[in-house]
């Protein structure tokens, strides 16, 4: 009996070593077994977090802060509604300020809370009133955009963002502090890591810089028209000196802005840049212009801050195919009238009427670039051999599941135009089948055309 359980436990002990040995032939030398290393396949860890209950997680929709902090990209507490007293939300279910979320969308734009649309209501924020002026085109916009977000959630949120098939993607800068918080995630995330531009910092000589702005930094101004603000020159100079962390910051941001260049040539979508001014350089010029004694902090920042918007524009216009707007102009010049453009606190963020100055500018650009409303007969192929044809009319598009009734409906044939870009078709909602006569309905109209 003692020789038997030896015997069994020296077959074991063979048994595993052999395939150990053998493990450790695959792994290291699977050559000798006949397999490529390269070719091996990798057990997928099976600890994924369902997808469902990570979408709705209670924790997100119960949590008191407006700001979820994700490990790699901070974002929005998802479906809040619209808070009219805070001037904040909508949120869709992926925490950015929209009403929903399209299938496609032909304009995206980027931002932090100066696009997001602090101190304001939806539809007054620049990208809901950039839709507004470019109401010909009917454009559907999507904004993703969340307050403390830097350059490498831009570019994180990029590539997400080229999922919508859009024709135009919108990334909005902002100097107020998007260098520092650039630099943070460049050198404080691993996931940013190659943003990191000056290899001889590292995080912790981000400068120091009290947040919010205390009472003794305040400089408030009243200019000659009435219009009166409160200015932080010293909180926005942090962002903006001659540091070098903040060097470091603007120098992320362009690498930035050149790897979202590429991807956006890659997928054939035009890309718009544009530079946010912090509210002490939009009324650098009345300050100057009704002699107002300035501060020396707020000297040092208009000029480090117009010099920094200088260089950096010029490295955004230098991206491939991309267009940089000037923002910095129209806000100054607007800011000459008797028209507020921001509260009277020290709040940086625009009001309404700060915003309509950015979406208009922004609209002028966009506007080449996006396809003209389609209206009539469209077909689109089906395949090698087939169309699909649609009627499309007040931006709903119908199915039409034969010519007969086309021709019943008072159609010809010649009235059909073949759309080679299938997106302007499947953008559209399907209204549903012309499946009857219904010459009112469904028959032409005399301004039944495609533009």
């Amino acid at each position: 009996m003692h020789l038997k359980k030896e015997w069994l436990l020296t077959i074991g002990i063979t048994i595993l070593t052999f395939v150990v040995a053998l493990s450790l032939i695959r792994f290291y030398a699977p050559h000798l077994l006949g397999g490529d290393r390269d070719l091996q396949l990798v057990q997928v860890s099976k600890e994924v977090p369902p997808f469902f209950e990570n979408i709705f997680r209670k924790q997100d929709y119960t949590s008191p802060e407006l700001i979820i902090q994700d490990p790699y990209v901070k974002r929005a507490k998802p479906l809040i509604t619209e808070q009219f007293l805070m001037r904040m939300g909508p949120h869709d279910l992926m925490g950015f300020r929209n009403r929903s979320i399209p299938n496609i969308a032909d304009v995206v734009t980027i931002g932090d809370s100066q696009t997001y649309g602090n101190n304001t209501m939806l539809v007054n924020n620049w990208p809901s009133q950039m839709q507004a002026a470019l109401g010909k085109k009917k454009p559907i916009v999507y904004n993703m955009a969340v307050g403390g977000w830097g350059a490498a959630e831009y570019l994180d949120m990029f590539y997400k963002a080229l999922l919508f098939q859009p024709q135009v993607i919108v990334v909005a800068f902002y100097t107020g502090n998007d260098p520092l918080e650039t630099f943070q995630q460049a050198y404080g995330n691993k996931r940013y890591i190659f943003l990191k531009t000056d290899p001889s910092l590292k995080d912790s000589d981000i400068p120091k810089v009290a947040f919010p702005a205390p009472k003794s930094e305040w400089w408030r101004v009243k200019f000659k028209d009435g219009v009166s603000t409160t200015f932080t020159p010293k909180l926005r100079y942090a962002c903006n000196q001659r540091h070098p962390a903040v060097k470091a910051g603007y120098a992320g941001m362009a690498e930035a802005g050149r790897m979202m260049g590429e991807m956006a040539r890659k997928r054939k979508v035009k890309l718009i840049f544009t530079i946010i001014p912090t509210k002490e350089l939009v009324y650098a010029k009345k300050v100057v212009q009704e002699g107002i004694n300035q501060p020396v902090y707020y000297k040092a920042l208009v000029a480090d801050e117009s010099d920094n918007i200088r260089r950096f524009a010029d490295e955004l216009s230098k991206i491939p195919e991309a267009i940089y707007v000037d923002v910095v102009d129209p806000l100054q010049e607007a800011a000459k009238q008797a028209t507020p453009l921001y509260l009277e606190d020290i709040n940086g963020h625009p009001i309404e009427a700060g915003y309509k100055i950015i979406a208009r500018t922004i609209a002028a650009m966009v506007q080449p670039f996006l396809s003209d409303p389609l209206e009539g007969l469209v077909a689109i192929r089906q395949d090698k051999n087939n169309y699909l044809i649609f009627l499309v009319r007040d931006g709903k598009a119908w199915l039409v599941p034969s010519r007969d009734i086309l021709n019943q409906n008072g159609w010809k044939p010649t009235n059909i135009i073949y759309e080679k870009n299938e997106r302007r078709v499947t953008r559209l909602p399907l209204a549903g089948v012309m499946d009857r006569v219904d010459v009112t309905r469904f028959g032409p109209r005399q301004s039944s055309y495609i533009k």
